[in-house]
């Protein structure tokens, strides 16, 4: 035998010897295909970890309330870096587009907006920092962490809100429905939320909101609304988008005049936001 022969013997008894054979479990299945995983599927991920209020991404901002403490970094769920939102009633630092109010937003992110026909998960952690209890002397108008805006100012298609003592969902014109029906156990402590939602503007779409609370493994199903509507916007012609905005959004009762009334028992309001995430749906990992 030759030296040509035996390296090619040789390098055929080694290729045999590392591959690793694929048995069905059934000998009449096909092996199950590889998983593909699809980095571009995470379109948004906020993580604060540049140690920057827009996390060093282009078209975030962290908010337009003039105040020095409106918006700054705090230590983020299990991560060096997060955001803090702040929202005093009665306070000029902390009003802004007409309402009192500390947020950030990703308008101008163009990857990041929403338009109908699209499918998305939105992912974000709220830490409510010291939340007081609502006091029943007082009118509970409601405080916005976390919305999913049109622009031109029809009706939200889907907001979270602290309501009393509980977390609840506004969505479209009327739509309401209750997230977590009473939140105190979990002030102080970092609270994830996940929306799917397919953005339509006929019935076809689709809002599923789940929860994992800090010792959780596993989200859980809070709220949906099936066979909907979800794009309320009526002025895409007009260069209309969907965006997402996160922080603090303080309603308010206003009288006769426009003026806002403030007879809330809480003047100060502050929540932590942290891991925001869009992912383009279905996912592909």
């Amino acid at each position: 035998m030759n030296l040509t022969s035996l390296a090619f013997i040789v390098l055929l008894f080694a290729t045999a010897c590392g591959k690793k054979e694929v048995i069905p479990a059934n000998k009449n299945e096909s092996p199950d295909p590889p998983v593909v995983i699809v980095n571009t599927d995470t379109i948004l991920n906020v993580t604060y970890e540049s140690g920057q209020l827009n996390s060093g991404i282009s078209g975030v901002r962290a908010t337009v309330a003039p105040g020095a403490d409106a918006a700054y970094l705090i230590n983020g769920k299990n991560s060096k870096h997060g955001i803090a939102h702040k929202v005093t009633l009665g306070n000029p630092d902390y009003y802004s587009a007409e309402a009192y109010r500390s947020e950030s937003d990703a308008l101008e992110n163009q990857a990041s907006l929403f338009f109908p026909g699209m499918e998305r998960r939105y992912e974000f952690s709220v830490y409510l920092k010291d939340w007081e209890q609502w006091n029943i002397a007082n009118t509970p108008y409601g405080d916005n962490i976390f919305q999913l805006k049109v622009s031109g100012g029809d009706p939200v298609p889907v907001r979270l809100l602290t309501k009393r003592n509980a977390i609840v969902a506004r969505y479209d014109a009327s739509g309401n429905g209750t997230v977590i029906s009473d939140f105190r156990p979990q002030i102080n402590k970092w609270i994830d939320f996940r929306i799917d939602v397919k953005w339509t503007l006929d019935n076809t779409g689709y809002f599923k909101i789940y929860t994992r609370y800090s010792d959780e493994e596993n989200y859980t199903l809070r709220l949906e609304n099936l066979n909907a509507r979800t794009f309320t916007g009526t002025q895409l012609a007009n260069g209309q988008k969907g965006y997402i905005k996160w922080g603090v959004y303080r309603e308010a009762g206003k009288d006769i005049n426009g003026n806002v009334i403030i007879n809330d028992n809480v003047l100060s309001r502050v929540a932590y936001h942290d891991n925001i995430r869009i992912i383009k749906l279905p996912t592909q990992f």
